[in-house]
């Protein structure tokens, strides 16, 4: 891994923007589950619903700071990247079961998020090894 590549203009602009925008997700599902999950797309928003989106708050949060404060430190980035992807993944494969079930909006919104973002993070971590 090079300095050049944590600092390439393209590794920059996606790690920000992806860290930025999973710390605005994180406290919207913090702050208001039933609001941020509706936006989504899910339809029925039940007590359960909501704990399980602070839940997914909460992670979004966490994977957000740590890929932002990584930002300087291309081992820290390649490792915050590989776990963001990853997570993106899983959530495609969520959203993707969704697709056969009453919350199928939910699902086309979550893969038309979560494919690209899995892809992109692919692609970063690509260019910093």
């Amino acid at each position: 891994m090079t300095a050049e590549a944590v600092r390439a203009p393209d590794v920059r602009a996606f790690s920000l923007v992806s860290s930025a925008g999973r710390l605005l997700i994180g406290l919207s599902l913090l702050i208001a589950p039933e609001r941020s999950l509706r936006a989504l797309g899910f339809t029925e928003v039940t007590p359960a619903a909501k704990l399980v989106g602070r839940i997914a708050g909460v992670r979004d949060f966490v994977l957000g700071s740590v890929a932002l404060g990584a930002l300087r430190d291309g081992e820290r980035l390649m490792t915050a990247t590989v776990a963001n992807a990853t997570a993106d993944a899983g959530d495609a494969a969520a959203f993707a079961i969704a697709l056969g079930t009453e919350e199928r909006t939910a699902g086309i919104r979550g893969i038309a998020a979560a494919l690209p973002a899995t892809a992109a993070g692919i692609w970063v971590t690509w260019r910093l090894s």
